[in-house]
This record gives C-alpha cells, sequence and structure tokens, in this order.
C-alpha cells in the first residue's frame, strides 16, 4: 500500500483483506469436514480479526496526528503559539495541519505586534508629566505611571492598593476633587509650593467590568505662562490705546495754545472739544478694563424667567421664539440683563435685520438655555476660536472685552456661553443657567 494513500483506500483494503481472511476458512472448514454453522462462525471470527488488524493499523497515523492537533491546540489555549506540526500529507488531515501551522504564526505574530505596543503605551505613560491610574471594578489600582506614584507615594509602586485609600491620604482640595468622581480643577499647597491640577475621570467596560481611569495633570506652569502671555497683551493693547489716544491729544493742544497766544477762539473752542472727546473716549476704555477686572460677586434671587424677558424686551427689543418655559432662576438680574443687552446689540452691530434677532428660551430641567440669534455676518471657524478670549475683538474699535465679560458672568452662575454658526447664516449665542444656584466648579 502506498505510503500517502488515503484513509478510504486503506479501510477498503481492509476490508478486502477480512473478505479473503474469511474465504479461506471457509474453505479450510469445508475441508476439514466441519458443519455449515461452524463453517460460518470460524469464517466470520477470521474476518473480523483481520479487518480489525488491518484497520487499526490504518487508523494510527490518523490518531497520532489528530493527538498532535490537540496537543497543540491546548498551547494555543495556554498561550504557546511556538508549537508546529511537521506531518507532511496529501489528505484533508494533512490540510488542517496546514491551516494549524499558519494559525499560530498568526497568533505568534499579533502576539509579537500586541507586545511592541504594550511596551511603547507603557514608555509613554511612564515618561507622561501627567499622573495616570487604572482603578479596577474591585476599586483596587491596576496600574499607576511614575508620575502617580512620585504624586502619592514617593515612588512606590501603587498596583494592588485600594484607591479610596489613596484617596483618602491625598491633600484636602485633591481629595474633594477625586471623590467627585467627574472632572474638576484643584489647587493644593504641596512641599515645592501651591499647585493646580487638572482631575479627569472616565469609566468604561473592559471584558464586561467597570473600570475607571484617571488623569491628573500639573497646571501651574501651563497657567502660568498664559497668565504672562494674557499680561504682556493686555499691556500691548492698553498701551496701543493710550498712544492712539494721546498722541491727537498732544497735537491738538499744541494747535490749541497756538490759537489761544493768536486770539482765535473760535477756533480754539472747536480744538477743545476734539480733546474732551478723545479723552472721553481713552476714559471709556480704561473704564472698560476696570469693569472687567472687577466683576462682583453674582447677587442671586429668584426670577420668574418670562417676566424677565418681558422687561428684557423694553430695553432691547428682540423677537421672541415661542413660549419662554415657566422656571424660576437664581440669578443676579443686573449682571444677566447686561449679558443679553451685550450679546443683543453684537447681533444688531453685525448687520443682522432687526426682525431676524431673536431669543429661544427652553429648559430641560436642570438648566435653562436662552439662545440669541440673529442673520448678521457671522463668525468663521479661527473667530469663532478665538471670540470669547479677553483682548480678541472684530471690531476696528473694539477693546474685546464684552464677549469675555459675558462668560465670566456667566461662569459665575455655574452656566456657560456656546457660540455657534446658525444655519442659513448668522450666529447663535447660547447662554446656559442651572435651575439651582450653583458657583462655579473649582
Amino acid at each position: 500500500m502506498p505510503r500517502r494513500a488515503s484513509l478510504a483506500l486503506r479501510v477498503f483494503l481492509a476490508a478486502a483483506a477480512a473478505a479473503a481472511a474469511a474465504a479461506a476458512g471457509a474453505a479450510l472448514a469445508d475441508r476439514l469436514g466441519a458443519p455449515t454453522l461452524a463453517l460460518a462462525a470460524v469464517a466470520l471470527a477470521a474476518g473480523l480479526a483481520v479487518a480489525l488488524a488491518a484497520a487499526a493499523r490504518a487508523v494510527r497515523p490518523w490518531t497520532r496526528l489528530v493527538e498532535a492537533l490537540r496537543d497543540g491546540v491546548a498551547s494555543f489555549r495556554a498561550g504557546d503559539f511556538s508549537v508546529r506540526l511537521a506531518a507532511r500529507r496529501d489528505d484533508p488531515l494533512g490540510d488542517l495541519v496546514d491551516v494549524y501551522n499558519q494559525l499560530g504564526d498568526v497568533l505568534a505574530g499579533e502576539r509579537t505586534e500586541l507586545r511592541r505596543r504594550e511596551l511603547l503605551l507603557h514608555g509613554a505613560l511612564e515618561a507622561s508629566p501627567a499622573a495616570v491610574l487604572l482603578v479596577g471594578a474591585n476599586d483596587r489600582l491596576i496600574f499607576a505611571n511614575r508620575a502617580a506614584r512620585v504624586l502619592f507615594a514617593a515612588g512606590r509602586r501603587l498596583e494592588g492598593h485600594a484607591f479610596a485609600e489613596l484617596v483618602a491620604a491625598a491633600p484636602g482640595a485633591l481629595r474633594d476633587a477625586l471623590a467627585t468622581g467627574r472632572e474638576a480643577l484643584a489647587t493644593v499647597t504641596l512641599a515645592e509650593g501651591e499647585e493646580t491640577f487638572q482631575i479627569s475621570q472616565r469609566h468604561f467596560e473592559l471584558d464586561t467590568r467597570r473600570q475607571r481611569l484617571v488623569q491628573i495633570r500639573r497646571l501651574t506652569a501651563e497657567l502660568r505662562r498664559q497668565e504672562v502671555a494674557g499680561w504682556k497683551k493686555a499691556i500691548r493693547v492698553v498701551s496701543h490705546e493710550v498712544r492712539s489716544n494721546l498722541a491727537p491729544i498732544r497735537s491738538l493742544t499744541r494747535s490749541a495754545r497756538t490759537l489761544a497766544e493768536r486770539g482765535e477762539r473760535a477756533r480754539l473752542e472747536e480744538l477743545l472739544d476734539t480733546i474732551d472727546q478723545s479723552a472721553a473716549a481713552l476714559q471709556r476704555f480704561i473704564e472698560g478694563y476696570g469693569r472687567f477686572a472687577r466683576l462682583p460677586e453674582p447677587r442671586r434671587e429668584p426670577v420668574a424667567l418670562p417676566a424677565f424677558l418681558e422687561h428684557l424686551r423694553r430695553i432691547e427689543p428682540f423677537e421672541l421664539e415661542g413660549t419662554a418655559p415657566a422656571v424660576v432662576l437664581e440669578i443676579d438680574p443686573g449682571q444677566i440683563q447686561q449679558v443679553l443687552v451685550n450679546l443683543l446689540r453684537n447681533a444688531r452691530e453685525a448687520g443682522s435685520p432687526a426682525g431676524e434677532i431673536s431669543i429661544l428660551a427652553s429648559s430641560d430641567g436642570a438648566a435653562a438655555t436662552l439662545e440669541v440669534r440673529d442673520r448678521g455676518c457671522g463668525m468663521d471657524a479661527e473667530a469663532l476660536e478665538r471670540a470669547l478670549l479677553p483682548f480678541h475683538s472684530t471690531k476696528p474699535d473694539g477693546a474685546g472685552l464684552g464677549l469675555a465679560l459675558c462668560r465670566e458672568i456667566l461662569e459665575a452662575h455655574g452656566g456657560s456661553l456656546r457660540l455657534a454658526p446658525r444655519d442659513g447664516g448668522g450666529l447663535v449665542a447660547a447662554c446656559r443657567l442651572p435651575l439651582e444656584p450653583a458657583g462655579p466648579e473649582v
């Protein structure tokens, strides 16, 4: 029988051998004169014996290969992808061996790539200046990078420790911020000085188990850089405005002195009026900066939203879209009125027709949203990104404080200001105010 014969051929040959053995046994029994039943029994026994022996011999290589495949799959399950089978066959079992070997190559390659990515990610996390903590479903720490170990444990390992114990041992403001389970800012006094942290917490599912990722970033250096940059920009803006107003004032003063020496009182009065206007413009500019720097804390009181909007319409006209929800806000009515008047005037100055300036009021049960809508020139993406920054203005004579002041007032109320393009042209300024008193998150 050829070495590469199929199992079907081997079984057929075994059956033929069994039949031949049975015939030989029957012939021998007949020659010896045995009875017919005995002849049949002898023939059957002989045939079965030969058939079983031949079948066992034919199936033995398949059995060994199946056992090898079983052992190989078991090694895959144990995480060992190095086992390969060397059988060379031209039958279906040989194809199965080829598939097994190819699967081992794929799994080994994927594990190598995964390990490489894990090492890269681990290196990046270890080098990150932000403290990173991964908390398991049992509130135990699964991972803590170097910054986290330095911040919480003077460099010691944290894996396996209870997150609640870690939080309890943290400085007061940081402990309170971590206990909220959400994003927050915390300013803490450490041995090296005062430090401001940004805490970010996210929950996710991994293998049907809830995990938590905590990131803690040091913001002090960045805040100082931004503070210095803000002061530099403020100084540049103030210097520019003062110079642009003082230069004509000085020139007009010299001209006025000359006219006074000549006795030309009519022209002198005209120059003095111009000087007064320039000085008044400079005074308004300085006062605007003063208001931004001296924004008082809100003096809250309950205000019914429908009545508040009706009062606002008498000060700065607008169209009310739909019906205002009958909710009561705990706000400083003067400050919020200042915000909405500023936004409505911005809409008018942006070229929106008066009939297209409107307010849409809504409530989701947790907060009220007042959307100031217009059909003015709107803003492009770059202008929208910078519109709420102090000292940025698209107006030729603007100080860049109006929208920044509006945002400061809303955030002092626990709310927010968002600008977005309006479908069909124009702008939407959305003011969100909580229905319950709330201060800005610290």
